[in-house]
């Protein structure tokens, strides 16, 4: 079974694996993205059922600061975007790019 390398002479499938990633923010800004991303997901999953708390906010807004605060995760989000939903990462991408310059 042969195994899936990325040769260096060979070009990325999606024009989103070639976008620059964003310079990191300073570690104050990234501890309190870090704190709220993850209270907001902690929120959305204890008080999922509820019905007046949305999850369907709460969890996906605290996935996106938590991607701002880790670059693992934002890679891992990247993934995850990219095999279900292509044409949705440019305008995520966007957002975080807007987020990062009001950060910054």
């Amino acid at each position: 079974m042969p195994q899936t390398e990325h040769h260096p002479d060979l070009k990325p499938r999606h024009a989103a694996e070639t976008e620059p990633d964003l310079p990191p923010l300073r570690i104050g800004v990234r501890i309190l993205l870090f704190a709220v991303g993850a209270f907001l997901v902690l929120v959305g999953l204890v008080f999922g059922p509820l019905p007046l708390v949305p999850a369907v906010v709460l969890i996906p807004l605290g996935v996106a600061l938590l991607s701002l605060a880790s670059d693992r995760l934002n890679r891992r989000l990247r993934t995850f975007v990219m095999r279900r939903w292509p044409n949705a990462w440019q305008r995520i991408h966007q957002v975080r790019a807007w987020l990062h310059s009001r950060l910054s």
